[in-house]
C-alpha cells in the first residue's frame, strides 16, 4: 500500500493519468458523437436519395420543354407548310419535292444534337398517307411497320390516332424495330398536333439514354414516369406499377415491403418514382458504422500506449533536473545527457543560471532607462549612435519633440528612380544635422530607414522649432524637382520610453500628407476621405474600356479618378491604395482575356512602379504606360477571336462567385459532362475550374476586407465560405497572412495615425 501511495505522487503517475483522463473524456464525446451520426444517417441517405429523384424530375421537365420548342418549330416552317399546301392543292409533278428536303435537312441538324436525345422525328401527314423522318421519305405503312415497328404503335394505330385536347401528347414508351429488325430500342413517343391541321410531328425520345443521364446508372435503383392520371409512361429498372404505394398529400418517401420509394411531381404535370432497396440503405448505414468502430478501437489501444511512453519519457529527464537544481554546489558533477536535448541544454545551463542572475539584476537596475530607450530605438531601426551620447541625451528630466523627414525621390521621364540614392539621402542628413546642430547643439539627427531622417529636440530646445523646419523646407523645395519630402512633427512626449508612440504618430501625418508637388510640413492630423475606390459607373466604364481596347477612354476614366482624388485632398497612402486597386482590376481584366503569361509579366512591371509615384504626373504616366500596354494587347487578343464557352463560363463564376458552385453545376448548366468540360477549361485556360474560382472569390474577399466594415465571418460568407475556418485557412494560403492581418495591413496604410 505503501508503494502504490508513493507512486501516486509521482509525476510519472500523475501524467499518465491525466492522459488516460483525456482519452476517456474524449471516447466518451466520440461515442456521444457516435449515436447522433448514427442516427442521422440514415436520414441523410434517405434525403439524398430525393434529392436525385427531385433533380431528375427537373432535368426531365427541362427536356420535354426544349422538345416542345423544337417540335413547334418543326411543325410551324414554312418548307413544311408551303409542301403540306402542295400536296393538298396539286398532283403529280407539280408538287415540289425540294421543299420536303429542305424540311428533313433542318430536322437532321436538330435529331443529331445530343442535347435532344432524340432517335429520329417524323413527320406524318396523314391525309396523304406520307411520312418525312431524318433519313429520308415514305409511305406511313412502310415507315410505321418496318423502319420503326413496335406491336402498340404500328401503322394502324397511327392512321387511326386523334389528338387530345392538348397540343403536346407524351405517349408510353415501347421497345421498337429499327430498320428491319436489325436493331431494339426503347422509345417515348412525343406528339405535337394542332386540330385545325392534317399532319403532326412524333418525336422518338431515346428514353433509356435521356434516363441514364439524368437518373444516373445505378443497378440498385430503379425509376418510373407517371403521367397525370397515375398511368405508367416509362419504367427503368425493376419497379413496376402494382408496386407503387399510395402516396399521401405532401408525402415524398414511403417505405413498402423493403423498398423505399421516393416521389417528386415536375413542373411538366408528370410524377417521377424513384425506388431504393432497403437493403441499399441499411448496408452503407453497416459499412461506415463498422468503420466508425473499428477505427475507435484502434485509436484506443495507440493512445493508451502512446500515454504510457510519453509519460516514462518526460518523466526521467525531470528527475535528472531536480537533481542538478538541488545540488548547487558548483564544482558537482552533470547528469549524463539525456534523449531530449531542451532537457539537456536545461541542465547544463541552470547553475551558471543561478550564478549570473543577481550580477544581472544589479547591472538592469542600474542602467534600466538609458538601456530601454537605446535598446527600443536601436533594435528596432538599426541608428548607429553612442550610448554615451543618449546617456546625457536622456538624464536631464524633460519632454521631447521628434520630427521625421520622409524622402520621396522623383521618376525621372522614363519613369525610373533616379540612381544613387542612398548617397542623396546622406548628403541630406549631414545637411539637416549641421543646421539642427548649429541652431540646437542639444539636438540629435540621425538616419532611421533608407528614406527617414529623425530629429529629437528638448522641449526649451522647440521654442522655434517652427521657424527652424521652415527654412529646412524652403532649402528642400529648390530641390523639388529631384525629391519631395514631408516634415512631420509630433506632440510633446513625456518620457523616453514614448518614442515608440511619437514615432508611429510622425509615421502616421506623413501617410496623411495631401499629394502636392512641393515638400510639406505638417503639425496635426487632418480628414481625409472616406472612399478612395473606382464609383460603380467609372469601374464598368474602365471595364467596358479595356474590354473594346480603347486607351484612350480608359486613360480618361483613371484621370477623372485621380483628380478627383486630389481635389479631395487624398492622403498618400490612399493614392497609393487606389493605385494598387487599379492596377490589380486592370491585371485581372488582361488575365481574365487569356493573354499569355509573359505578356501579363511585363504589365506587372508596370502596375509595380506605381509604388514609386509621389505625384499626380507620375501617376498619371505609369498609367498611361500599362493602359496603352494592356489594352495592345487586348486588341490584338481580340483580332484571334474568342471562346463563347470560355466566355459563359467565366460570366457566371463571376457573377455567382458566392453561390455553390461546384463543376457538376456548370456542366449541367452547359449541357456539358464533367470531365469533358474540366479538361477543356484547362486546355483554354491553363488554370482549372477551383483555381479560378478561388482567385476570384481571394480577390473579392481582398477588397470587403479592405474597403467595408463587414466581419470575417459576414465577409466569408459573401464570397462563398460557409466555414469561416476553412475561409480562414484558404485565405492565409492563398495570400500569405490571415484576412485579420491583411485587414490591419490595409487600415494602418490608408487611416494611419498616431
Amino acid at each position: 500500500m505503501n508503494w502504490i501511495k508513493h507512486k501516486s505522487r509521482s509525476l510519472f503517475f500523475k501524467i499518465f493519468l491525466s492522459f488516460l483522463a483525456i482519452i476517456v473524456l474524449f471516447g466518451l464525446f466520440y461515442m456521444m458523437i457516435f449515436q447522433l451520426f448514427k442516427t442521422s444517417l440514415q436520414k441523410e441517405i434517405i434525403d439524398t436519395s430525393q434529392r436525385a429523384v427531385h433533380d431528375t424530375a427537373e432535368r426531365f421537365s427541362n427536356q420535354f420543354s426544349r422538345l416542345q420548342v423544337l417540335m413547334f418549330d418543326i411543325y410551324n416552317q414554312s418548307d413544311l407548310i408551303g409542301f403540306h399546301n402542295q400536296l393538298r392543292h396539286q398532283t403529280g409533278n407539280e408538287v415540289n419535292y425540294l421543299k420536303a428536303r429542305e424540311v428533313m435537312l433542318q430536322m437532321r441538324s436538330d435529331i443529331y444534337n445530343p442535347l435532344f436525345f432524340l432517335e429520329d422525328t417524323l413527320i406524318y401527314l396523314q391525309e396523304h398517307d406520307f411520312v418525312l423522318s431524318k433519313s429520308g421519305s415514305g409511305d406511313a405503312s412502310y415507315m410505321f411497320n418496318r423502319s420503326y415497328a413496335s406491336p402498340t404503335y404500328s401503322y394502324s394505330f397511327w392512321s387511326s390516332y386523334e389528338d387530345r385536347l392538348e397540343s403536346f401528347t407524351l405517349l408510353p414508351a415501347e421497345t421498337y424495330r429499327i430498320n428491319n429488325d436489325l436493331s431494339e430500342k426503347k422509345l417515348m413517343p412525343f406528339v405535337y398536333k394542332q386540330p385545325d391541321n392534317r399532319y403532326e410531328v412524333i418525336a422518338l425520345i431515346d428514353i433509356d439514354k435521356a434516363a441514364q443521364s439524368f437518373f444516373g446508372d445505378s443497378n440498385d435503383r430503379a425509376l418510373a414516369i407517371l403521367d397525370a392520371d397515375g398511368s405508367v409512361l416509362y419504367n427503368w429498372g425493376s419497379i413496376r406499377h402494382d408496386q407503387l404505394p399510395v402516396f399521401q398529400a405532401g408525402q415524398e418517401a414511403v417505405l413498402q415491403d423493403g423498398t423505399y420509394y421516393f416521389t417528386e411531381t415536375g413542373s411538366d404535370g408528370l410524377t417521377y418514382v424513384s425506388a431504393v432497396p432497403y437493403s441499399h440503405v441499411s448496408s452503407q448505414l453497416s459499412r461506415l458504422t463498422g468503420g466508425l468502430l473499428l477505427i475507435f478501437c484502434l485509436s484506443l489501444g495507440v493512445a493508451v500506449a502512446a500515454s504510457y511512453w510519453f509519460s516514462r519519457r518526460l518523466h526521467k529527464p525531470v528527475k535528472q533536473i531536480l537533481t542538478t537544481v538541488l545540488n548547487r554546489a558548483p564544482f558537482s558533477s552533470m547528469p549524463e545527457p539525456g534523449s531530449i536535448t531542451e532537457y539537456d541544454l536545461i541542465k547544463n545551463r541552470i547553475q551558471e543560471l543561478f550564478r549570473e542572475k543577481e550580477e544581472i539584476r544589479d547591472r538592469m537596475n542600474k542602467h534600466k532607462s538609458v538601456l530601454t530607450s537605446y535598446s527600443y530605438i536601436s533594435q528596432l531601426k538599426s541608428i548607429n549612435t553612442d550610448i554615451s551620447e543618449w546617456e546625457d541625451f536622456l538624464s536631464d528630466d524633460g519632454s521631447f519633440i521628434v520630427v521625421l523627414y520622409h524622402i520621396r525621390f522623383r521618376m525621372n521621364p522614363a519613369y525610373e528612380l533616379p540612381l544613387q540614392t542612398d548617397q542623396a539621402v546622406r548628403h541630406m542628413l549631414e545637411h539637416i544635422h549641421l543646421i539642427t546642430a548649429e541652431r540646437y547643439p542639444g539636438s540629435h539627427t540621425f538616419q532611421i530607414e533608407k528614406n527617414e531622417i529623425i530629429s529629437i529636440f528638448k522641449r526649451e530646445e522647440a521654442a522655434q522649432l517652427e521657424e527652424l523646419l521652415g527654412d529646412i523646407r524652403g532649402m528642400l523645395n529648390e530641390e523639388r524637382e529631384l525629391f519631395l519630402v514631408t516634415i512631420a512633427v509630433s506632440s510633446q512626449v513625456s518620457h523616453s520610453l514614448e518614442f515608440n508612440q511619437a514615432y508611429h504618430q510622425v509615421k502616421g501625418l506623413t501617410a496623411q500628407a495631401p499629394l502636392r508637388d512641393e515638400s510639406q510640413l505638417l503639425t496635426k492630423q487632418r480628414a481625409l476621405p472616406n472612399t478612395v475606390n473606382l464609383s460603380p459607373s467609372q469601374e464598368k466604364g474602365l471595364l467596358d474600356a479595356l474590354q473594346s481596347g480603347s486607351d484612350s477612354r480608359s486613360l480618361q476614366i483613371i484621370d477623372q479618378a485621380l483628380e478627383t482624388l486630389q481635389r479631395k485632398e487624398a492622403g498618400i497612402e490612399q493614392f497609393h491604395f487606389f493605385a494598387d486597386s487599379v492596377a490589380s482590376k486592370i491585371l485581372s481584366y488582361v488575365e481574365m482575356a487569356q493573354i499569355d503569361k509573359s505578356s501579363v509579366q511585363s504589365l506587372k512591371q508596370w502596375s509595380g512602379r506605381l509604388a514609386e509615384c509621389h505625384c499626380l504626373a507620375e501617376y498619371s504616366g505609369v498609367f498611361r504606360q500599362l493602359i496603352e500596354a494592356a489594352c495592345a494587347l487586348i486588341r490584338k487578343k481580340k483580332d484571334t477571336g474568342e471562346e463563347p464557352l470560355i466566355a459563359m463560363f467565366m460570366n457566371i463564376i463571376h457573377n455567382q462567385y458566392a453561390d455553390d458552385l461546384s463543376l457538376d453545376y456548370l456542366s449541367a448548366k452547359l449541357n456539358l459532362s464533367s470531365a469533358y468540360l474540366s479538361v477543356y477549361i484547362k486546355e483554354k485556360t491553363g488554370l482549372n475550374f477551383s483555381d479560378h474560382l478561388l482567385g476570384i472569390r481571394m480577390n473579392k474577399a481582398k477588397e470587403l476586407l479592405a474597403c467595408t466594415d463587414l466581419t470575417v465571418n459576414e465577409i466569408s460568407q459573401r464570397v462563398g465560405y460557409l466555414n469561416i475556418t476553412s475561409f480562414n485557412r484558404t485565405f492565409k494560403k492563398a495570400v500569405g497572412m490571415t484576412p485579420g492581418a491583411y485587414r490591419r495591413q490595409h487600415l494602418v496604410q490608408t487611416h494611419a495615425s498616431g
